[in-house]
């Protein structure tokens, strides 16, 4: 059954009037707890709505900061110098190593030297000693037999007295009373006397010169140990002060220590790569040179050819006008002029000079050494010093070169710069017009190359020939 409309209606309306007034019954419940919780809450001052004011630091503040920033700056750029510096200690030191490690190559060169020049005195003032006594003993039987004739060679007994032929020179009569013979010999042994009395001064001035060269060998072995503990010493506490450095650029850079290190090494690296860049540039100018040198000398061998030719045809057309038709006599050649390698000489200049194969085979040596370390002193077969290794590459070529650089330089043939040829040698000295101060040698490679024993703590190895300092002096054997 329908419920009548007006019931629903007044249903409606009365259940409209009771949610009315619960409604305004929550409302003012709501209202009196907010106006009480008003009523609770203290009373902050005016000033709490202000913003605060911002933190101005005074100028002096503002200057104490610019300073600390400025001295950590200024302390990182110190720490820099400091490796910087370090490296550069460390070369030195490596360099001024090898500079007495080849200074005892020297003393030891001469040392052998005056050992070969006493040994010689030796044996010339022997046998001097040797002529002197079989002299004497011939004018001693041409004198006994004097006196068993009665002649007047007796009057010369005093020859073979105590004051020997001296006392003979000052009797003015005996003179006279040797016979023609006699005097002879007697000039003969008086010479040979003086000669080996020389040779006796030589031979102990000789064992003096060995003495002094031994002492001087022995206070070079004493320096170059002395240099070589230096550097080792440099390289183990440069070592401990490089770590120290890099930990305090970290704080200061506030960075990591692995950072600060990569920092360093990137550092070392880029100075590295514009040295080699550097040297790089010079090594192709002496390329550069060198092909033009060479082209010249082939131009001219052509021109020399030509002209050699050209002087057979003249002498061969004048011979053939001379005959009137007769048959040709054979013709006559000349030699023609041996043409220059672009990489050896290949003997054209005389003397004793390295031939193609000689200086391939000194090469071929010297690059199976590479890696192998370098010990001051050393001929291999495994560690070298420099002049230890231009020494056995070009034994193995036949050439014998003294363990010492000065020497080798002295004793090959010198050239300029851009004669450099494969297998040529190359040498650093402290003076670059002295070549008695060479004290570094190397082998010339090729397109600015070189193969060396370095110094302490590097091993034989290729590098630049511009790598270092420029070189002075250059040879070939």
């Amino acid at each position: 059954m329908r419920t009548p409309p007006r019931a629903t209606s007044g249903r409606r309306i009365t259940s409209a009037g009771k949610t009315g007034r619960a409604g305004k019954a929550l409302l003012s419940g709501v209202l009196a707890i907010c106006l009480a919780g008003t009523m609770a809450m203290p009373t902050l001052p005016a000033e709490a709505a202000k913003p605060k004011p911002p933190v101005i630091p005074s100028k002096a503040a503002v200057e104490r900061a610019k300073q600390a920033a400025a001295s950590k700056a200024g302390q990182v750029a110190a720490i820099e110098r400091q490796l910087a510096a370090a490296g550069a200690r460390l070369e030195q030191l490596g360099i001024a190593s090898g500079i007495a490690d080849e200074a005892y190559n020297g003393a030891v060169y001469r040392l052998q030297q005056a050992k070969a020049e006493a040994a010689a005195a030796a044996a010339r003032a022997a046998e001097a000693q040797k002529t002197l006594a079989a002299q004497r003993q011939q004018i001693g039987r041409f004198a006994a037999a004097s006196y068993q004739g009665g002649g007047d060679v007796a009057k010369i007994a005093p020859l073979f007295t105590a004051e020997g032929p001296q006392q003979l020179l000052d009797s003015a009569g005996a003179a006279y009373s040797v016979s023609a013979a006699m005097q002879g010999s007697y000039l003969r042994f008086t010479a040979t006397e003086v000669m080996t009395n020389l040779f006796k001064v030589q031979a102990d001035q000789a064992v003096v010169k060995v003495k002094k060269a031994a002492d001087e060998a022995a206070k070079a072995k004493k320096a170059a140990e002395d240099a070589e503990a230096a550097q080792s010493a440099a390289v183990t506490a440069i070592g401990v002060q490089r770590k120290q450095s890099i930990a305090q650029l970290a704080v200061l850079q506030n960075i990591s220590v692995q950072v600060a290190a990569q920092r360093q090494q990137g550092l070392e690296e880029l100075a590295r790569q514009r040295a080699a860049a550097i040297a790089a540039k010079k090594a192709a100018e002496l390329k550069r040179r060198i092909a033009a040198r060479e082209a010249a000398e082939r131009r001219a061998e052509a021109a020399e050819r030509a002209r050699e030719a050209a002087e057979q045809a003249r002498e061969e057309k004048e011979e053939r006008e001379q005959n009137n038709g007769k048959k040709n006599p054979p013709k006559r050649h000349k030699p023609s002029t041996p043409s220059r390698d672009n990489d050896d000489n290949d003997n054209n200049n005389g003397g004793n000079h390295s031939s193609r194969k000689g200086a391939s085979a000194a090469i071929e040596f010297a690059m199976r050494q590479l890696g192998d370390m370098y010990l001051w002193g050393a001929t291999g077969p495994s560690r070298w010093d420099c002049s230890g290794l231009t020494q056995g590459a070009w034994e193995k070529a036949g050439v014998q070169l003294p363990h010492y650089s000065v020497a080798q330089y002295e004793q090959i043939q010198h050239i300029d710069e851009d004669e450099l040829r494969p297998g040529d040698l190359i040498f650093w000295s402290l003076n670059p017009s002295d070549p008695g101060t060479i004290h570094h040698v190397a082998m010339y490679l090729g397109n600015g190359r070189m193969i060396h024993a370095p110094r302490t703590g590097k091993p034989v190895q290729i590098d630049s020939v511009y790598y270092w300092e420029p070189p002075d002096f250059f040879g070939r054997p």
